[in-house]
């Protein structure tokens, strides 16, 4: 009799669960469509600009990265994929590859070829952030202007990866 009373006390005082918790049961489920997001324990572009941006271009942000492929360039030698339409945008995070890495992830090295299959897909790319000083050039030599970027490097086709 004594174990009935204290299994009815029990019972009768647990606390009720939560409001928010019976709300999100009782919830409409999700809409069909949901934008992908960043798995937990990587960045987005944005995250990873703001972290390196606050350490300079002493250290960098060490890290998973995912980012949209908004633009594809090629300079110098590396191929360049940009977060944001604009590679100046203070927001952009770059992707800078060796034409080996973009030969295993994409099959080819061709410019235009890259451009098409990278541009508007999502990556996710495992690096350093590092803020980068890019300095304005005139016939040739750089000027006293200049801005920064947030590039990571990736040099092993085993840094990044096409997730959509």
């Amino acid at each position: 009799m004594l174990l009935a009373a204290l299994a009815f006390l029990a019972e009768v005082a647990a606390p009720a669960a939560p409001s928010h918790i019976q709300t999100m049961r009782s919830a409409a489920p999700p809409p069909a469509f949901q934008p992908p997001s960043c798995n937990r324990g990587c960045l987005s572009a944005v995250e990873a600009v703001t972290y390196a941006s606050y350490l300079g271009d002493k250290a960098g942000v060490a890290g998973t990265f995912e980012m949209p492929v908004v633009g594809v360039g090629q300079q110098n030698g590396l191929f360049y994929l940009n977060s944001e339409r604009d590679y100046r945008d203070r927001n952009c995070l770059t992707v800078a590859m060796t034409p080996a890495a973009v030969l295993a992830l994409v099959g080819t090295a061709d410019p235009d070829q890259v451009r098409k299959r990278l541009r508007g897909h999502r990556i996710l790319v495992r690096g350093v952030a590092q803020q980068v000083r890019i300095n304005f050039m005139a016939d040739g030599k750089p000027t006293e202007k200049y801005y920064y970027q947030v590039h990571v490097r990736v040099a092993e086709p085993g840094q990044i990866r096409v997730t959509s």
